[in-house]
């Protein structure tokens, strides 16, 4: 491979690279932006579609990128000591007390937290700036399908290496390194080498000695207190995440995990988000003689707890998403009792939505379905810590929809640890516990629109506002970059930009439902569309295939179909079955479009203009995937299906 192909990959690398980095070093940092982490995708788009614009400049914005990306950090940093407001929102929940909990102590400043997106997103796209510039001078070199292969051919090594960063469990510096390496390499010989060279190892001392107590989780960082009484107080993300209870010490705290079995004597407990291990210990303390626990995070379970409750040849571990491991025991498996200890994500989201990792735990569809592990006489507890009224009524009725109102029961108690208590099955006896009133009345979370932390099916004004700043910010940026009289987007390729990032998310999210909503899923998926792109390209490469005319047809019938399919349906199958069948539907729209995308890449003359505006495109595509916080995740398909319709019309018009 020649010295301008190596470069090209590489930078390419560094582009998805970053990002990924981003994604997941920012929230640790600016616990805030973990309710917003796919504007840093957004961002990274703008970015890069910007720099491909400016490509024809003569001054090469990419030795100053370690001076741009040493500022972005050393901001980051100090932000860390910086207040973040987070106005009460009626119609969402977003753990807005979570600044009594942060661990660097007292802040110096105050920002509101549309001021902080709007600071970051401004960053975070000046940063990518530089790359997308680079990208766009190499791929120039080449022919625009052979640039296009080697631009993806670097994006995939970068989603592999970062996957193998985080199973590994490396620390944030080590990903650092790799990037201070890469910039390196391709700014050898080039103007402030050296003092690029020491401002790159001055951000990885610098992360590497503020990050010193931080271990690095696939999905946050984690720090831990030990108290006096030899609690573990756990923090994500600077959060408050749980607590490894000493139970011999907390009396009080004791009594509530063994209020349940107070009422219930099970023999067989599954407890998924089992976390330190206070809900197993409880399970152990009452007797039970068989506990699977479920947790989705490896590096938790390993943080120890005062009992070793895990240690117990009685309990069986599995690392998994629970609703995945839900549907593998479905048929399988039944329980006495299925225990959610205070499940939740703490705003964790997916890698390209803004679904929460808990969110397709707690849906009508996913509490039937861990209906069917239960015994004649089993029951569910569930166990959460409500912020608000409106929150509480959704999983009280949630509970009621799934079992039936003679099947339901709660308790509420004060808020140490957790404040509602849920019990729900045919085991349950009428008058053991006061009844959900028949008469609370919510929307509920299902498969398709699975927010549990939205009130109503809207856009929250918290989202709104920020997304409207945002655009405001992208559209007054494409102005500068791309001034009408010098260049035009191309709107051909800005409707297949805004189309594919909606068809990514919607393919993602249904991977999540079907197989969990765990790191390895986001990232095979998201891995299996790059390989899809590259041998797709390659094959238009080889042949001479020069109408998309065909694959705007297999495309739009493969929209059709994924709308009208009941993809849920595939729950019942086992995991052969729902690997076939789901990976073959939902690749085929992503397999179609990526054809599309590679003969009307061949085809231009401009390909710097043409990405861009594809990259541009999925800035508006970032935007509008909010649009199922109204109408729902499958309502994604309609609007891939008009985009599409809307880029072919526009190409075909030219032409």
């Amino acid at each position: 491979m020649s010295s301008r192909k190596v470069k090209l990959v590489l930078v390419s690398f560094l582009a998805l690279f970053l990002e990924l980095v981003l994604i997941r070093w920012l929230p640790a940092h600016l616990f805030s932006l973990a309710f917003f982490s796919n504007i840093i995708l957004i961002a990274s788009f703008l970015g890069l579609g910007l720099g491909f614009f400016i490509s024809r400049h003569k001054r090469d914005l990419f030795i100053f990128f370690p001076l741009i990306l040493f500022v972005f950090i050393a901001i980051t940093l100090f932000l860390r000591n910086v207040q973040i407001d987070i106005p009460i929102d009626a119609k969402t929940w977003i753990w807005s007390y979570y600044s009594a909990n942060k661990i660097q102590g007292i802040s110096l400043f105050e920002l509101s937290i549309t001021q902080l997106i709007s600071l970051i997103f401004v960053l975070s796209s000046a940063l990518f700036i530089p790359i997308g510039q680079k990208i766009g001078r190499l791929m120039k070199e080449f022919k625009p399908l052979k640039a296009y292969g080697l631009n993806v051919l670097g994006s995939l090594l970068g989603v592999v290496s970062f996957t193998l960063f985080v199973f590994l469990g490396l620390p944030a510096f080590a990903w650092f390194i790799i990037i201070g390496i890469i910039i390196s390499f391709l700014s050898f010989k080039k103007p402030k080498f050296i003092l690029n060279v020491v401002l790159l190892l001055v951000i990885v001392v610098a992360v590497g000695y503020i990050e010193r107590n931080t271990i690095w989780s696939p999905y946050y960082s984690i720090k831990t207190q030990t108290s006096e009484d030899g609690s573990i107080s756990v923090f994500v993300n600077q959060l408050f995440h749980q607590k490894a209870i000493n139970f011999d010490a907390d009396q009080y705290a004791k009594q509530k995990y063994m209020l349940p079995y107070s009422f219930f004597d099970p023999k067989k407990v599954l407890i998924v988000g089992s976390g330190t291990g206070n809900d197993v210990w409880a399970a152990l303390e009452a007797g039970v003689e068989q506990i699977d626990a479920v947790e989705i995070d490896s590096t938790i379970l390993k943080l120890g707890h005062p009992q070793n409750p895990y240690q117990s040849d009685k309990v069986e571990v599995f690392i998994d998403d629970a609703r995945s491991f839900i549907h593998k025991a479905s048929g399988v498996k039944k329980y006495d009792m299925v225990v959610y200890g205070t499940l939740d994500s703490h705003a964790t989201l997916s890698m390209a939505s803004s679904i929460r990792l808990d969110n397709y735990v707690y849906t009508l569809e996913a509490l039937k379905e861990t209906r069917e592990l239960l015994t004649e006489n089993g029951v569910i507890v569930l166990l959460f810590s409500v912020g608000n009224d409106w929150l509480a009524e959704k999983l009280l009725v949630l509970a009621r929809e799934a079992f039936g109102y003679e099947n339901a029961g709660y308790l509420t108690t004060d808020s140490y640890l957790f404040n509602l208590i849920i019990v729900a099955g045919p085991g349950l006896e009428a008058g053991v516990l006061p009844p959900i009133p028949s008469e609370l009345t919510t929307n509920i979370p299902r498969d398709n629109w699975p927010y549990l932390y939205l009130r109503d099916h809207a856009i929250p004004k918290l989202y709104s506002f920020a997304l409207l700043i945002i655009i405001v910010i992208s559209s007054i940026a494409v102005l500068l970059f791309s001034p009408i009289k010098r260049f035009k987007i191309n709107p051909a390729f800005f409707f297949l930009g805004v189309g594919f990032l909606l068809l990514e998310t919607k393919s993602i999210t249904t991977f999540s439902l079907l197989f969990g909503s765990t790191w390895l899923i986001n990232a095979i998926v998201f891995s299996s569309v790059l390989v899809i792109i590259f041998l797709v390209n390659w094959l238009v490469m080889k042949t001479s295939l020069k109408d998309s005319k065909i694959f705007f047809g297999g495309l739009v019938l493969s929209l059709i179909l994924l709308y009208f399919f009941p993809i849920v349906a595939l729950l019942k199958f086992n995991l052969f079955v729902k690997i076939i069948v789901s990976g073959f539907l939902i690749a085929l729209p992503i397999f179609f479009s990526s054809f599309v995308f590679s003969i009307l890449i061949r085809q231009v003359k401009n390909i710097n203009i043409s990405l861009g505006s594809n990259l541009l495109g999925a800035v508006a595509g970032g935007f509008l995937e909010y649009s199922s916080m109204i109408w729902g995740l499958n309502a994604l398909y309609i609007l891939v299906l008009i985009c599409y319709l809307v880029a072919w019309s526009s190409f075909y018009k030219k032409t």
